[in-house]
């Protein structure tokens, strides 16, 4: 199921919500581009521009904990290598086996699914981490 950015998701830091929220478009653009069977080029694009914005996304993020001494840095940098590596395994099967409703559902899973829980579950972490820091501002 598609779903929508929702405050809910919010981890009250400005930049990287506006980011979630950048996130939640591109995944619905990377869904409907393979749902639609749109040619091959297009899909790939759309991964591509993922691909991308994952890379300056949790970038931001990375240095975001580096800056607030967050603890678990390591372990959070090691969850989004491992979407990186399930993003190139959709990239491969895009790539031999061309759009199809199972990819389509792959790729919602791979970027929605996992945003979300990767939102609720880690990345509020870091930020009730950085809170509890008042002397470094949040931005």
């Amino acid at each position: 199921m598609l779903r929508d950015w929702s405050d809910v998701y919010s981890v009250g830091i400005a930049e990287i919500d506006h980011q979630h929220q950048g996130f939640f478009e591109a995944s619905h653009r990377l869904y409907q581009r393979i749902l639609e069977r749109e040619e091959l080029r297009a899909v790939e694009e759309a991964l591509a521009f993922m691909r991308d914005y994952a890379a300056s996304h949790f970038s931001t993020e990375e240095s975001f904990m580096r800056d607030h001494a967050y603890p678990a840095l390591a372990t959070h940098q090691a969850l989004h290598a491992a979407f990186f590596k399930r993003l190139d395994a959709l990239a491969e099967d895009l790539a031999t086996f061309g759009p199809s409703q199972d990819l389509a559902d792959r790729a919602l899973d791979l970027t929605q699914d996992w945003l979300v829980d990767h939102i609720t579950d880690e990345d509020v972490l870091y930020a009730l981490h950085a809170r509890s820091h008042p002397d470094r501002p949040l931005v």
